[in-house]
């Protein structure tokens, strides 16, 4: 090989480094001219430094800048001292590696100094944070590559050069950079480039605020970089921040930690998927992990030398131990340390550590500390005009915090609910019902501080209104029909038969390790997809709560919307056009009094004996206390908030004689009652008769000669699907699977296999209304703040006005009666919950008739 190969070699090893390794091997190393070699032995330790096998990087870079001076080659020992210069930063020298580049950088001019001033960039930058003396360093290389025709290091530099206008503010230069460095990849055929490209649209989209295109430009870049066997630390980081800005903190935590060992890593690099996992672990609520990992992250970026990022180590490390307990005092000083670090750094962390000072200094009893609160959320204010809605809200909270401590409620309470406008703005681009469900914890703190400071003032009319505001705000927008998804609709069916094919395994003590892991994946491939859906812009509307006290009033209906705060249930009955306050007791005693019940009504089904009327009064007491005194007989709507969705309503005392349905939200009821069937006569019973349960499908369809019934084999997926659509009322009769690891794929099994909430989110028209007779069929799983998926979420979310499901396990002949009498009192006209208390009062004086009554619930109207 000669020295022109070698050096093309050495330019394009990044195409596929493990070749050009070889090559340099079997080529360049054994060669006796000292400058080939020195090629060969500097390409070998490129490729070590990025395995993350430092020692053997370093080794071999020494050999090539030996072999170099013996060459006698100025511009070959230079070019080796930059390489020498960031192995030694990368693994935390940072003095010896910018006094290596800094002495090449006096010995070369033209492309050669591009190469070594590139080098040095990367490490102001990107590992010391420097970015204006980055900038300059790349604005200088940029101009000694221009015309040269080396389109390698024309495409570097500018890819370094649009991720340093970023932290300078300059998104659009960095965006024109970044579509020039992936036209020269695509070009020059370079992978690993294209995927680095791919990266840096997803990160551009992310910072714009536009999560699904982020999402979608990851998965792209992770699939070039898996096909590559590499693992991109880079991407992974930006992974865990955009599934932390969608609340999904497990995906986020599940993908650090599989990458911390994926590989042998750089100190650098494990530094920061330390700092990574600490984030994740904070989000998922385990303080432990969280201050462990920041604290490991800190000690080794402290070694590193890299003080602006230690300084985010140390905010998680705070914030976690504040959470777990801390002391405030304590942790007050070393917040201190943070927000001046990072002010002086100009770090992005900057509001956050602001506010978590801030709340720190409040609990501490000392004017200093006062002031302190009060300087650091003003400061941390002034984020409410900034570019993302994320940081617009920080920003509102901190001026809410602030108004709360001028003792100015109105001010807070404008905050408030301009943060959450900000964040509803960010939730409208999200398409995934998932995604915008856990999103919505990012509001938690500005719901909580606007329902205390309404609840605080003594309007309850207001109190209502803020009790409403952030309460299922992804299900109150109906989701798109992914129905057009080709792509979605093949993984499902490619799903649906893998699970076919593994439920008929286990049934035969087949071995069925390879068909989970690939029913899996197939998992994995639609959510990702679905991740990456577009919203439809449109925000969910705020309460009108004239407008609920009118359409109550119509209808002759009282609602009891339950909130918690601080540990204490409320309940504010609106109803004959006023809404009244009253406290309840303790959410601990009330969550307990629903497990009791739920308990209850388990071993009522199974015909033991059971304590059905002991465990409606608790239930009361413990729910209600007095909110329905004074009530009469109206009809009752309960709107409880997320953690208190399993609760049978139809077992208090109370209740149990009235009409009564559930909602979780007052705007979903109102966009409920206002939705009407697309077609009032068609009526469908789907039962695929599998094992037991599904018998009340013919004894429905006797008594109903509208009825169309799909039954048997012929109860497909798609056939069930294509009779769901648009259906005025449809009753599913199949085994229910709720996933409480993942809700969407909770499922429905027909005669080919699973229906899935994915299928039911492809329908074009939900069906009106809808009956689920199955076990469990209206679980819920509480996410983000006041959110729940799950079955019956979906349909609502879908613009399904009402959904009847069980909350426990029921017996399958009871409920035959339970919903021939149900059926047959909708025949007569009336909503839902006049045809549950009907089945109710049917059921009277049969201890498992009744409970199988109560275990069903009304979602809707």
């Amino acid at each position: 090989m000669d020295r022109d190969e070698a050096e093309e070699l050495l330019r394009n090893l990044f195409v596929d480094p493990q070749t050009a390794r070889q090559r340099a091997l079997d080529v360049l190393v054994p060669d006796p001219d000292p400058a080939l070699a020195s090629i060969g032995h500097q390409v070998v330790g490129i490729v070590l430094r990025d395995l993350g096998d430092v020692d053997g990087a370093l080794r071999e870079t020494r050999t090539a800048l030996r072999l170099a001076r013996r060459s006698e080659d100025r511009d070959r020992t230079a070019d080796v001292m930059a390489t020498l210069g960031i192995t030694l930063c990368a693994v935390g020298r940072m003095r010896d590696g910018i006094r290596q580049l800094d002495e090449a950088a006096t010995m070369l001019d033209g492309v050669p100094l591009a190469r070594v001033l590139h080098r040095r960039a990367y490490v102001l930058g990107v590992l010391l944070a420097r970015f204006e003396e980055s900038a300059a360093d790349l604005r200088r290389a940029r101009e000694l590559v221009a015309g040269s025709h080396d389109q390698v290091w024309e495409a570097r530099v500018l890819n370094l050069q649009a991720l340093v206008d970023v932290k300078l503010g300059e998104v659009e230069s960095a965006a024109e950079a970044f579509a020039r460095f992936g036209e020269i990849s695509a070009s020059l055929g370079d992978r690993f480039g294209i995927a680095v490209a791919e990266h840096n649209i997803g990160w551009l989209a992310f910072l714009r605020d536009d999560l699904p295109r982020a999402l979608e430009q990851y998965a792209a870049a992770a699939a070039i970089f898996d096909s590559m066997g590499t693992t991109s630390v880079d991407l992974v980081l930006d992974q865990v921040a955009a599934y932390l800005s969608g609340g999904l903190a497990q995906d986020a935590l599940a993908v650090v930690e599989s990458a911390l060992v994926a590989r042998p890593l750089q100190p650098r690099e494990q530094a920061d998927l330390l700092v990574a996992v600490a984030g994740a672990a904070l989000a998922a609520g385990d303080w432990d992990r969280a201050a462990s990992a920041a604290d490991e992250g800190s000690a080794l970026l402290r070694a590193q030398s890299r003080h602006i990022h230690r300084m985010d180590a140390d905010l998680l490390s705070i914030t976690a131990r504040d959470r777990a307990g801390g002391r405030s005092a304590l942790l007050l000083r070393r917040a201190q340390r943070v927000v001046d670090g990072m002010r002086e750094a100009r770090a992005p962390q900057l509001p956050q550590a602001l506010l978590l000072g801030a709340g720190l200094a409040s609990r501490v009893r000392s004017a200093r500390a006062a002031a302190l609160a009060s300087d650091w959320l003003a400061e941390a204010a002034s984020y409410r005009r900034a570019p993302t809605g994320s940081e617009r809200a920080l920003g509102w909270l901190a001026q809410a915090r602030a108004r709360e401590l001028a003792g100015d409620p109105g001010g807070v309470l404008r905050a408030c609910e301009l943060g959450l406008r900000a964040l509803d703005e960010q939730q409208a681009t999200l398409g995934s019902q998932e995604l915008r469900a856990g999103s919505a914890g990012h509001g938690a703190a500005l719901a909580e501080l606007g329902t205390r400071t309404a609840m605080a003032s003594g309007d309850a009319r207001q109190l209502l209104r803020w009790s409403e505001r952030w309460r299922a705000t992804a299900l109150s927008t109906p989701v798109r029909s992914t129905r057009h998804d080709p792509e979605i609709a093949a993984d499902l069916a490619a799903l649906r038969a893998q699970r076919r094919r593994l439920d008929e395994a286990r049934s035969d003590g087949a071995p069925s390790d390879a068909l989970e892991a690939r029913a899996g994946r197939l998992e994995q491939s639609v959510r990702r997809r679905l991740l990456q859906q577009r919203g439809s812009g449109e925000t969910a509307q705020v309460l009108d709560v004239g407008a609920l006290l009118t359409a109550l009033r119509e209808d002759d209906t009282v609602l009891v919307e339950l909130t918690e705060l601080d540990g204490v249930l409320h309940a504010l009955v609106a109803g004959r056009g006023r809404v009244q306050h009253r406290t309840v007791g303790e959410a601990a005693t009330a969550a307990a009094a629903v497990d009791f019940a739920l308990f209850s009504l388990r071993q009522a089904a199974r015909g033991r004996r059971a304590q059905l009327e002991a465990a409606g009064a608790r239930l009361e007491r413990a729910l209600l206390g007095t909110a329905l005194d004074g009530v009469g007989e109206e009809r009752v709507v309960v709107c409880a908030p997320a953690t208190l969705q399993s609760v049978p309503w139809g077992l208090l005392p109370s209740l149990a004689p009235r009409p009564v349905t559930s909602t979780p939200s007052a705007r979903l009821w109102l966009r409920a009652r206002a939705s009407r069937p697309a077609d009032d006569r068609r009526v469908m019973l789907v039962g695929p008769g599998l094992g037991s349960g599904g018998a009340e499908v013919p004894a429905v369809a006797a008594e109903d000669p509208r009825a169309e019934v799909l039954d048997g084999e012929a109860a497909t997926v798609s056939a069930a699907l294509a009779a769901l659509d648009g259906a005025a009322l449809a009753h599913v009769a199949a085994h229910g699977h709720f996933r409480g690891d993942s809700p969407l794929f909770s499922s429905l099994t027909l005669a080919d296999g699973p229906l899935l909430v994915h299928d039911l989110q492809g329908l074009e028209r939900p069906p009106h209304r809808v009956v689920l007779s199955a076990c469990e069929s209206g679980v819920m799983q509480p996410v983000g703040d006041q959110e729940l998926l799950g079955l019956a979420a979906a349909l609502l979310s879908m613009g399904t006005a009402g959904v009847v499901s069980s909350l426990a396990e029921v017996d399958d002949a009871a409920t035959v009666d339970v919903m021939v009498a149900l059926h047959a009192r909708l025949r007569q006209g009336g909503g839902l919950g006049d045809a549950m208390l009907a089945a109710r009062e049917a059921a009277a004086g049969d201890s498992v008739l009744a409970a199988t009554a109560a275990s069903f619930t009304v979602l809707g109207t």
